[in-house]
């Protein structure tokens, strides 16, 4: 949404198709790439935990379920805009 921001691909007086197929990659991407890292985190701590070394903190793990909730929310957020336009 920043990036968008500021180049003007949120609105303005230039609304360009390019800015428009900017905003929906990024919409399907993102959230496509956060649950791969989540995937692979996720199997990254349990090979850990099943070694039976100490497998440390979930801080990675944990970081891949916010940036995943995140891209979830950002994008439930535009479609509840385009379906008031």
């Amino acid at each position: 949404m920043l990036v968008g921001g500021q180049l003007d691909l949120l609105g303005g007086w230039n609304h360009t198709d390019a800015a428009f197929g900017v905003l929906i990659t990024l919409f399907l991407v993102t959230p496509v790439t956060t649950a791969v890292l989540l995937v692979v985190e996720t199997i990254k701590y349990r090979k850990h935990a099943t070694r039976g070394k100490e497998t440390g903190s979930l801080s990675m793990p944990g970081l891949a379920i916010f940036l995943f909730l995140e891209a979830l929310a950002i994008d439930m957020f535009i479609l509840s805009q385009v379906r008031m336009h």
